[in-house]
């Protein structure tokens, strides 16, 4: 996406000038701070992301809002109401999360469970994850009844869905594509063939 692209040269600055002042988490909890307070208030968000507020009154209720933040967050966020670009602040703070991961070789991996796993049984699947992906792996758990059984793990952009419903489905996709090659039934319920004697 052309916000995503755009996004990528913000994030990619503020986590270099983070990164050589040994700020990264510092910068990128301050920037889900904010991102935060602007979802949790809507009319923080609309005066924030609006194009017709007075840009220099906004950088001013900005700068005062984030008087207890880092001068580098700060100016970030002055500078992206500066160029007009407020609306891809989230996807800042996203991105650098997914920096950060990449720069200390950790994964995020989305699992989905019919039922939750027991602590010990989701500390062992993170283990065996990571062994696999050779990366620390952070499960991120979502409970969804409709698998009916066994689990869906997606990390990146890699898939393996060992559910129940899983199953049933791909054995359902399989049936519909050699449902054409199965011999055709006469009327009298016998499959028809051809039976040919010496």
């Amino acid at each position: 996406m052309l916000k995503d692209s755009i996004a990528q040269r913000y994030s990619s600055a503020l986590f270099a000038l983070a990164t050589e002042a040994g700020a990264v988490e510092s910068a990128i909890a301050q920037l889900d701070a904010f991102v935060a307070a602007l979802d949790r208030d809507p009319d923080l968000g609309l005066f924030f992301e609006s194009p017709v507020v007075d840009r220099a009154r906004k950088e001013q209720m900005i700068a005062t809002a984030l008087a207890g933040a880092s001068e580098l967050v700060r100016n970030f966020i002055i500078l992206l109401v500066r160029k007009r670009r407020e609306n891809i602040v989230r996807i800042v703070a996203r991105q650098m999360h997914e920096l950060h991961d990449r720069q200390i070789g950790r994964a995020h991996a989305a699992i989905e469970t019919p039922a939750p796993l027991d602590p010990q049984e989701l500390a062992a699947l993170a283990r065996r994850l990571s062994g696999v992906y050779r990366r620390s792996i952070v499960p991120d758990v979502k409970i969804k009844p409709d698998l009916l059984g066994g689990i869906v793990v997606q990390v990146g952009d890699r898939y393996i869905d060992a559910s129940a419903s899983g199953k049933i489905e791909e054995m359902r996709r399989h049936l519909l594509a050699s449902a054409d090659t199965w011999p055709a039934a006469s009327s009298n319920g016998h499959t028809n063939s051809t039976v040919t004697g010496d």
